[in-house]
């Protein structure tokens, strides 16, 4: 049917879709299914009753046999919903439209009917969309007229594959290199569909019983955590007391143009990190200005499950809803995560990741001696002459502070004044350090000048694994093109990572960030950590090249303890004394129960 299309390397080329329904968090209900040959032409289509008695699904699999989708997760989840077990290959024209576009603004929305429009392929958009999904999430009955109307709508998305497909390839022509950077991208979104499936296990009796006395405890929270601020007024955060107490501290906070304090999420969050005493309020207003309990996706089976959202960001990285996922809203919330009887949890994360990547990619050898040395930022101060040779964390603690808010500030272009509201040092001692990372890290600084410079000028930017950014100058910003190299980068080593650790039957629940949450039974816990880190020193090494690898730890929770961030433990211990007041839930969760193993790891 399509020239492009047919000249593929697979014995089979299908094009397909289900519609499912169900509500967030839930394993979805599967309502139909259709496919499309995309070399013949012919399209089956099977209702969900048909498709409940197949043990098998209607098609050929294999190696030599291609899925196409539009954003593949959906369909894989679909798959297990059904129990098939289905080798085959995956090209995701999501994620393809996504790299093909990215940085692009003519690219518009990211949904099907914005890549066919993107195309000049408006024809083969779906009319009544939202009426329809309204009527598939109806979740029945459905007369026959209805059950008609629903498989003539999948029908419309499957027809529309083969010539996006085609008009993807056109765009940008495919290799053999640029065919396997897409397929390893669709074996990423077969991962993430694993991912979304399993879950993350949330301790749903607690979390029903926090709905139930949500209001009341807010209200006492607001007047527990502001009693060391004093900046609420009947419930209401007041800014002009907040002014007021800034100065009292003698903190210096951001202002906007206008002269106002700035109070986005964001300033809280970046400053609550330069200014400890702050976070507790940090805490407060996230849990107060959008948390809303009930918007987590968990399921009846206490499974927070939700779209991870591959590729949305520029950087590729993930961009899960920061409501519906249990690590999006207030850090407090991650204690709700708790492994079920006989099963343990790890958080498995690669150490300085960016600084790995940052050095590697660059060839800087003295900044990676710096990574390898264990501790990047006292090694700085060592080698800019800051800091004594031998100097240690605990010897120059200070100084150590002081570096480690420039060695990570670098890689998002901070400023002076930005490094100096981190470390809480002069704007001109933060002027003079960053100019000595300059000087001590010049081969770096020459690499990510010309990365931003390439950027700025509208050329493309590409990772080890094909992922792009191309922007018209004006588009995006500087800093931008500075980071974006090590954030694509660490985006890609984690893809890797999850696609390695579900095709060797490790069970994962999600991703977050530069970190990887994996379950398995408490006898089992640490031989399948060891599996993990293999799997992750083993991407970050086909990422890092030259036989570089990054570091890295786990933290394990095994039941009948809780998953529990730092930063939000504080908060953690006031909700839970005050939800005792009122159902006799214990006052404290302890560190100590709540602690976790950790210790790093570099696969030999």
């Amino acid at each position: 049917m399509y020239q492009e299309v047919a000249d593929l390397p697979f014995r089979r080329i299908y094009g397909l879709d289900f519609e499912y329904s169900g509500a967030d968090g839930e394993i979805p209900t599967i309502v139909c299914l259709v496919i499309q040959d995309l070399r013949s032409g012919d399209i089956s289509r099977y209702w969900q009753d048909d498709l409940s008695a197949m043990t098998t699904p209607p098609f050929e699999t294999g190696e030599d046999i291609a899925l196409v989708t539009y954003f593949a997760p959906a369909e894989v989840q679909s798959l297990l919903t059904l129990s098939w077990e289905v080798e085959a290959s995956i090209i995701d024209l999501f994620a393809e439209f996504r790299c093909i576009t990215n940085g692009d603004p003519r690219a518009g929305k990211k949904s099907l009917i914005g890549a066919l429009r993107f195309f000049g392929l408006d024809h083969l958009a779906p009319e009544d969309k939202d009426a329809m999904r309204n009527m598939i999430l109806s979740e029945g009955p459905w007369t026959e007229d209805q059950r008609e109307a629903i498989l003539d709508y999948c029908q419309q998305d499957v027809v529309a594959l083969g010539p996006l497909l085609e008009a993807i390839i056109n765009q940008n022509p495919w290799t053999e290199l640029r065919l396997n950077q897409a397929l390893l991208r669709g074996r990423y979104t077969k991962a993430v569909g694993f991912m979304q499936h399993n879950g993350v296990p949330i301790d749903l009796s607690l979390l029903d019983s926090l709905n139930t006395n949500w209001e009341a405890i807010k209200t006492q929270l607001i007047t527990s955590v502001d009693a060391q601020y004093g900046v609420y007024v009947e419930g209401s955060f007041n800014e002009a007391l907040f002014e007021s107490y800034l100065a009292r501290e003698s903190i210096p906070w951001p202002r906007l143009d206008s002269g106002r304090l700035s109070l986005d999420r964001n300033t809280f969050s970046n400053m609550s990190k330069r200014y400890p005493l702050v976070q507790p309020l940090h805490e407060l207003r996230k849990t107060l200005s959008g948390l809303k309990l009930n918007k987590l996706a968990v399921g009846y089976d206490g499974r927070n499950r939700t779209l991870l959202s591959p590729f949305a960001a520029k950087t590729g990285r993930n961009q899960p809803s920061t409501t519906k996922f249990v690590f999006g809203p207030a850090k407090w919330i991650r204690g709700l995560i708790k492994p079920i009887d006989g099963m343990a949890l790890a958080y498995c994360d690669w150490s300085s990741q960016e600084i790995a990547i940052a050095a590697a990619l660059s060839r800087d050898e003295l900044l990676w001696d710096a990574y390898e040395s264990g501790d990047p930022y006292i090694a700085f101060a060592i080698q800019a002459g800051i800091a004594p040779p031998g100097a240690t964390k605990e010897t120059h603690k200070d100084i150590r502070n002081r570096c480690k808010s420039v060695v990570l500030g670098t890689n998002y272009g901070m400023t002076s004044y930005g490094v100096a509201q981190a470390a809480k040092i002069h704007e001109l001692e933060a002027k003079s350090l960053l100019q000595k990372h300059r000087e001590t890290y010049r081969t770096f600084w020459a690499w990510a000048d010309n990365n931003k410079d390439i950027g700025l000028l509208g050329l493309k930017l590409e990772t080890c694994f094909g992922w792009t950014i191309q922007a018209k100058a004006g588009d995006v910003k500087a800093n931008t093109f500075l980071n974006w190299p090590m954030q694509a980068h660490g985006a890609e080593m984690m893809r890797l990572a999850c696609i390695l650790a579900v095709e060797r039957a490790i069970r994962l629940c999600a991703p977050i960030h530069d970190a990887l949450l994996l379950e398995a039974p408490i006898s089992q816990i640490d031989a399948e950590v060891l599996r993990l880190k293999a799997c992750m020193f083993e991407a970050s090494e086909a990422v890092l090249g030259d036989g570089r690898a990054c570091r890295v730890d786990a933290d394990i929770v095994r039941y009948p303890d809780r998953y529990m961030d730092e930063d939000g433990q504080d908060m953690w211990d006031q909700i839970m004394r005050l939800l005792k007041q009122t159902e006799g839930y214990p006052t404290r969760f302890s560190r100590d129960t709540c602690a976790r193993s950790a210790e790093p790891y570099l696969y030999p």
